[in-house]
């Protein structure tokens, strides 16, 4: 390892982005090889995608060098799957040319790209060096440091020759001298020595597959186990459940060790006490105290079993703090504590232990979503389930998989797996119904609420609503905060697509306000960005912006990629919207960057509409239709209908200025009309068909099960055609410049312009927008001062004269 990290530092310089270093010595299974990989890269996965596509999807165009750790036990071929870690190497470098790799192993890849260098140890004395030129070999140093480490008064000059022994029996293996010199405390070199050598010829035959170079190391790990008192011998077998480090209250809890017997046991170098006050036991070390744990059949499942019961113990301590103001320390708690959270879930999932499962999935959900580790978190829980709906149904089960299914549920949204989640909700609905069972109290526990949410997402708004209605009820009846918060969080969604935006307004400000009381700031960004949608609905850009970038810095603060990017792409939009396409285009790329890093296709959808949009804006249309089909690829896929009615709004104007009138037409026409087309799309198809109408027939909207096949017509066409021909009478842009129009009007503004248009009263406008008779008059007055007229009348003569209407 440190051979490793050494020659590695040696030549980062060469490599364009760097070296990275990934200790695999944790990594217990193939499954999380490439996440521990993409760990080291600080690259978050998510997203449909398995971790080993998104992790070589990030390498491909990267120039760095991978220092892959401890890869041995990573070699043998997994029994289900019939591969092993060498796929992905081998995969790595047929992917990524610009990527090398430096691998410890004891034992050789076998790859042909492999240049193999054994390490055979430290340099020590052959049988013909003098002895007055040990000193010179590295073995021998080494040796004489980690001795008066522990021995202040040690004199190597008398005992040369026997440490020459000792480094020769050991064939210089730092890890062995290392834990050969730790017994100077006790022994003298001679006894070292003898002890190794009586012993090192039969315990190397009972080693399988390891080179003739390191079979002097089973020698002294024997060694090393002899000489422990039986107590330190109990407890050390016991620790190898642990995997990576772990706390002194753990080892205490799971196996019994006592502050004194740790102590003990890193004197004996066969436990390494970290600056964190964190214990790791060598994984050759862990390995060895493994087969030593075995021998004992009646040890193996209890000190599993409470292995299991304080990790699990661990996470549904932390429920609260996840609810509340201690969200930050909960993940500075447990992130060290992935690897044993892990083994711990999979030993319930095996054991079906129930109670462990339950009280554990709310915090490991959360622990997840945090990190953006939606797949990995999405493959536990699945596993937990399955393995439940296998057993005869209890009324333990049950409830179990009622938390179970709601998480998942959530889980397959991030993942864009649509009909995966709504199986799930509605399989936790059903359980909730059959035991006559409230909902789980907490933040988006209801099932009905994921549904809702869902609706929003396929453009159902009117089953969203009522789903969101009775979440609410449900809320309430239990008198359950958070839950009543997460329905206000749905019933913004609801109404913000509608347009009715002061009620969207209404239910934002009572989420933000409940989770503000709990204090929960993770919450309380999601919040924030609805309060920022309302308001640029509603014209304020500088209230939006507040918004959305005090979301952004909660979001910084948990380092979480998914939410930063959310609040980049709406300050993004809020740009778009205020005519400053190259800022817009700024913050659409950096919010890509940070979606691609997590593979969540929603956002990335998003973003590449973004800057189709922002390019287009700019005249480089080209380059625009090639980000709108990337984005309707991803949202088809996805069936995310209302996100591919908004880009297909966008395209629209692409093809106007390409001469294909008629077409961009019917895709307004279809935006327009669609009923999963939210309001600010519809609204906003509906003004350019209103200004084109006297310019060209409009046709009729399409029908809306033509939308896959108008879809995989623009897919299929790589180039846009663009003609020179610039806007002008014809111009599609969605708030028309004028020199004589100083201020523009924002998209509510245009659309109660058109209401008065339309002949209605103030009164008929507040009806038909939901929004308060006051509220119309403000809209009203602004009106006026932008368009520089005193009525009604004037404004509608002078909307016409500009193709406002």
């Amino acid at each position: 390892t440190r051979l490793s990290i050494e020659a590695a530092a040696a030549i980062a310089a060469t490599f364009a982005h760097g070296s990275w270093f990934v200790p695999l010595q944790p990594v217990q299974s193939l499954e999380f090889l490439a996440p521990a990989v993409a760990d080291a890269l600080n690259v978050s996965l998510s997203g449909q995608a398995e971790p080993v596509v998104q992790l070589l999807d990030y390498l491909f165009d990267r120039e760095l060098l991978l220092v892959l750790d401890n890869f041995e036990h990573l070699l043998a071929p997994a029994d289900e799957q019939g591969g092993s870690g060498v796929d992905l190497l081998a995969h790595i470098l047929e992917s990524a040319p610009g990527v090398k790799l430096l691998v410890s192993s004891r034992e050789v890849l076998n790859l042909q790209e492999e240049w193999l260098y054994a390490v055979p140890g430290l340099p020590f004395p052959r049988e013909d060096a003098p002895v007055e030129t040990a000193a010179d070999y590295g073995a021998v140093q080494l040796f004489i440091d980690r001795t008066q480490r522990v021995r202040r008064d040690f004199a190597p000059a008398g005992e040369l020759a026997e440490i020459i022994d000792i480094c020769r029996l050991v064939a210089g293996a730092p890890l062995a001298i290392e834990m050969a010199a730790a017994w100077t405390k006790s022994l003298s070199c001679r006894s070292i020595a003898a002890e190794i050598q009586r012993n090192i010829d039969f315990l190397a035959s009972n080693l399988r597959n390891i080179p003739d170079r390191q079979r002097s190391i089973r020698a002294v790990f024997e060694q090393s186990w002899q000489r422990l008192t039986d107590l330190e011998r109990a407890v050390f077998k016991r620790l190898s459940v642990f995997h990576g480090s772990f706390r002194r209250e753990a080892a205490e809890r799971v196996a019994g060790a006592s502050l004194t017997t740790l102590s003990a046991l890193v004197d004996k170098s066969l436990l390494r006490a970290e600056p964190t006050g964190r214990y790791q036991v060598h994984e050759l070390l862990r390995q060895y105290a493994a087969e030593q744990l075995v021998l004992s059949p009646d040890d193996v499942a209890r000190v599993y079993d409470r292995h299991c019961d304080y990790y699990c113990d661990l996470l549904s301590q932390q429920r609260a703090n996840f609810d509340g103001s201690g969200q930050l320390q909960a993940m500075t708690l447990l992130k060290p504590e992935l690897e044993n959270i892990r083994a711990a879930w999979q030993w319930a999932v095996e054991l079906a232990q129930v109670d462990q499962l339950h009280q554990a999935a709310y915090s490991l959900d959360l622990f997840y979503q945090f990190q953006s580790r939606y797949l990995e978190g999405a493959n536990a829980i699945a596993k937990a389930i399955d393995r439940l709906e296998a057993l005869p149904p209890t009324e333990a089960i049950d409830l179990a998989l009622v938390q179970l299914h709601v998480i998942l549920g959530w889980l397959h949204i991030r993942l864009g797996q649509f009909d995966a989640a709504e199986t799930n909700f509605d399989r936790c609905y059903s359980l909730l119904v059959v035991n006559s069972l409230p909902a789980p109290p907490g933040m988006g526990t209801h099932p009905l609420g994921g549904k809702a949410v869902l609706a929003v997402i396929r453009g159902d708004y009117t089953e969203a609503r009522r789903l969101a209605d009775e979440t609410l009820k449900a809320g309430e009846a239990q008198g359950d905060a958070a839950s009543l918060a997460f329905a206000c969080y749905a019933l913004t969604s609801v109404t913000l697509a509608r347009g009715q935006y002061e009620a969207a307004q209404q239910y934002a400000r009572r989420a933000y306000e409940a989770a503000k009381a709990e204090d929960n700031r993770w919450f309380m960004a999601y919040c924030l960005i609805d309060l920022g949608k309302v308001a640029a609905a509603l014209g304020d850009g500088a209230a939006a912006k507040s918004h959305f970038e005090a979301s952004y810095a909660i979001r910084q603060d948990f380092d979480d990629p998914e939410g930063m990017a959310i609040a980049l792409n709406h300050l993004a939009k809020l740009a778009a919207d205020q005519h400053d396409p190259p800022t817009a285009q700024r913050l659409y790329g950096q919010a890509l960057a940070l979606y691609r890093q997590i593979n969540d296709r929603g956002g990335r959808a998003t973003a590449l509409k973004g800057l189709g949009s922002a390019l287009s804006a700019q005249g480089d249309y080209q380059a625009a239709y090639e980000y709108f089909q990337q984005a309707l690829e991803m949202t088809t896929d996805m069936q995310y209908t209302p996100l591919t009615l908004s880009i297909l709004s966008d395209v629209s104007h692409l093809l106007w200025q390409a001469g294909q009138k008629e077409r961009s037409l019917e895709l307004l026409a279809l935006a327009a009309h669609h009923p999963a087309a939210d309001h600010e799309t519809k609204s906003a198809a509906q003004q350019r068909l209103s200004r084109h109408q006297t310019h060209i027939s409009v046709p009729l909207p399409a029908e809306t099960n033509d939308l896959d096949s108008i879809i995989a017509a623009l897919l299929a066409e790589p180039k846009l055609a663009v003609t020179p021909e610039t806007t002008s009478v014809t111009s599609d842009s969605t708030h028309p410049t004028s020199p004589e129009l100083i201020e523009q009007l924002t998209p509510r503004e245009l659309e109660v312009l058109q209401l008065i248009a339309e002949g209605q009263t103030n009164q008929q406008i507040a009806e038909t927008l939901i929004i308060s008779v006051g509220t119309v008059k403000s809209y009203t007055s602004q009106i006026y001062g932008k368009l520089a007229v005193n009525n009604r009348t004037q404004a509608v003569a002078r909307g016409r004269e500009l193709g406002l209407l």
